[in-house]
């Protein structure tokens, strides 16, 4: 499980054991004593679940001035809306222990002391029973020495607002920490958003943080390794490990929601890293540049010099979106939507194999949580029946996909996995495929 700890500090952990029925449930909350304003740190939540097999859910009221993103909550629904952290189980997981964690940012300008709670529901018996605590172990948060101190709030008497940062700190001379191409309209209606950004080096941290406008709906492209969440107008792209390249880009698109009025495609956004022990924000500055049609040598020249080459400066009115062309073997690859930060498959035709992972009821991210359980393939989504369901492959035998299945079957976060086999783009079952 990742975890991001800005010092090296105590880790404050609260316990509850309870009974039901007979089978002891135990609760734990692993989080810092200390934090930086401005910076974010990890809650992992440990739920010891005894005998529960159906709904269950944890919820926890986040003080204004923080913000919650999901990191890892495996088969559940996490949400953050109106400073409440949701995690919902429609079915409980098999395994006795679920962890679940999440990133918490604090605003740049607070300071003071605050205690996570929370409330475990669950069903027992067909009846509803509900679980209220409160983490006795404060949390403190040490101001941010480039903020003003005029401008620093307790937590107690924050009431929210347009967040304070310091100003950008710029690489040398360099002209952008990063560009972000002018949004590009697509055949579909929607736009496509393409970030360059100048990797800071020895930076333990970086988030991409962009707000969007009203009336779209927001699908990753490319989060280059990146954990992604968004919300109704705010996009976050965080990295706990940044990418080995000097430069590198994210990717995303912004789709009309139907039967609501679209706002002006005006986007602001900010990165965040760090320089030593000091937290830097530098402004997302947007550019007439069309980042596909530049070599390596130019997008580093853009972000040192801000200079775009001749006759790069005007990207297409209208993109026109396109796949790859499809033929007989195009077996269980990856098409271009994405649901959860995870590709969904493309059943395509022919006839092959793939290993099955999970099915649940709601999406999750499937990318970040398998990669973290050591699966070193992608795993793929369809919606299937109801459910998504996780795959790997494709495989052209069944001996190979055997193989695998065996591979990740020797994985402690992976239980019950099988072999699936398709047959022109339908599932079906192997027995039946020779």
């Amino acid at each position: 499980m990742m975890k991001y700890i800005t010092h090296c500090l105590a880790v404050s952990m609260f316990f509850l054991s309870f009974s039901l029925s007979g089978q002891d449930v135990e609760i734990s909350i692993d989080h810092p004593d200390r934090v930086n304003a401005g910076e974010d740190f990890t809650v992992t939540v440990t739920i010891k679940k005894g005998s529960l097999t159906d709904y269950s859910r944890f919820s926890q009221d986040i003080p204004l001035g923080l913000s919650a993103t999901n990191v890892s909550s495996p088969n559940a629904d996490f949400s953050f809306d109106e400073q409440r952290v949701r995690i919902i189980w429609l079915k409980m997981p098999d395994a006795s222990e679920i962890s679940v964690s999440y990133l918490l940012s604090v605003d740049s300008r607070l300071k003071g002391t605050f205690n996570l709670g929370g409330v475990f529901a669950y069903v027992v018996d067909e009846e509803r029973k509900f679980l209220n605590f409160d983490q006795i172990n404060a949390i403190t948060i040490v101001p941010n020495r480039s903020i003003d101190p005029a401008l620093i709030v307790d937590i107690r008497d924050f009431r929210g607002g347009a967040a304070v940062v310091p100003a950008a700190v710029s690489t040398g001379t360099g002209f952008a920490m990063a560009v972000r191409q002018k949004p590009l309209l697509l055949n579909t209606g929607g736009y496509l958003v393409h970030i360059l950004i100048d990797n800071p080096s020895g930076s333990k941290y970086a988030k991409v943080e962009e707000t969007i406008p009203s009336g779209y709906l927001f699908e990753e492209v490319n989060s280059n390794e990146g954990i992604v969440s968004h919300a109704a107008s705010t996009v976050k792209f965080i990295w706990m490990k940044l990418p080995e390249q000097s430069e590198f880009e994210v990717v995303y698109r912004l789709v009309p929601k139907q039967n609501e009025p679209q706002g002006n495609m005006l986007i602001e956004g900010l990165l965040t890293y760090t320089a030593g022990n000091e937290n830097r924000v530098a402004e997302i500055v947007q550019m007439d540049v069309s980042l596909d049609n530049l070599t390596t040598a130019q997008k580093r020249n853009l972000l040192d010099t801000g200079t775009v080459p001749a006759g790069n400066k005007t990207a297409p009115a209208v993109k026109r979106e396109t796949r790859p062309p499809s033929t007989s073997t195009n077996v269980g690859s990856a098409s271009d939507r994405v649901i959860v930060n995870t590709r969904v498959l493309n059943r395509g035709t022919g006839v092959y194999y793939r290993v099955q992972l999970t099915a649940n009821l709601n999406a999750f991210d499937a990318t970040t949580y398998y990669r973290q359980a050591g699966v070193d393939r992608e795993v793929l989504v369809e919606q299937h029946q109801g459910l998504y369901k996780y795959t790997i492959g494709p495989f052209q035998s069944y001996d190979q996909a055997l193989s695998y299945k065996e591979k990740v079957d020797r994985l402690p976060e992976i239980e019950g996995a099988f072999i699936i086999g398709y047959q022109n783009g339908n599932r079906v079952a192997t027995r039946l495929l020779g």
